[in-house]
């Protein structure tokens, strides 16, 4: 096989793997390689296409990626949503906030992740140490961007088994979120559970754990209220 064969077929599967990972709900048992190319195209699309500096760039797992409302939900915000399904907080760390985030000069992040830490067994103190290194990146390049962390999805059936290290996860999160005045932690879960405790069917797919409309129309209405008025006096006019 010639060498120029061998580099189109490794080509063709590197496409195809792309549009796979896009195309498909991707979650913590997709492999690492769909995740990363996955956030290799999202990559390349910001930057063909890059966000103006003093934009608000949301990055996160699957639930941020499939807020396909959520420039409408925030308006009259200026918002990118550069959510990467199948993802961790490690990954968020490692390559998200720096290349998705940072290197576009937001003025605000909002970040989703915890989900698929939880379900493959991460620690919680884990997943808090990763958010940790995340938000001082965030803090060190761009001290006046405001950082607004959403409470982790309480989906139904197995993953709902692991209800107390979400809680947990939550907790953290949120001690964490308030020593810093330009962190907030928005709690988008208990909204999403009934009056029983549990999460409340109508609100996800059947046998999936990924949300409807009606979820993110949950999401809207506790998210909206706190980080539009703090942001909104920061757009620009058009």
């Amino acid at each position: 096989m010639s060498a120029m064969l061998c580099r189109a077929l490794l080509a063709l599967g590197l496409s195809v793997l792309g549009i796979l990972a896009a195309e498909e709900p991707l979650t913590d048992k997709s492999s690492a390689a769909k995740v990363l190319a996955l956030y290799q195209k999202t990559l390349a699309a910001a930057q063909k296409d890059p966000p103006a500096p003093g934009a608000v760039i949301c990055i996160g797992s699957s639930h941020m990626q499939f807020w396909k409302s959520v420039r409408a939900d925030l308006a009259p915000l200026t918002v990118h949503n550069y959510g990467i399904g199948g993802s961790r907080m490690t990954q968020a760390e490692e390559y998200f906030i720096d290349n998705l985030a940072i290197a576009f000069k937001p003025r605000a992040v909002i970040l989703y992740e915890g989900s698929n830490d939880i379900n493959a067994g991460t620690q919680p103190s884990t997943v808090l140490a990763s958010f940790q290194r995340l938000h001082r990146k965030l803090h060190a390049a761009l001290p006046e961007a405001r950082l607004y962390v959403l409470g982790v999805v309480p989906s139904p059936g197995k993953r709902f088994e692991k209800f107390a290290e979400l809680k947990q996860v939550n907790e953290l999160l949120r001690a964490e979120c308030a020593s810093q005045p330009w962190m907030k932690f928005i709690d988008t879960t208990t909204p999403l559970l009934g009056a029983d405790g549990q999460p409340r069917e109508e609100l996800f797919k059947p046998d999936d754990i990924h949300m409807v409309p009606a979820g993110y129309a949950v999401w809207k209405s506790v998210i909206a209220p706190v980080i539009v008025p703090i942001e909104k006096p920061f757009e620009k006019a058009k």
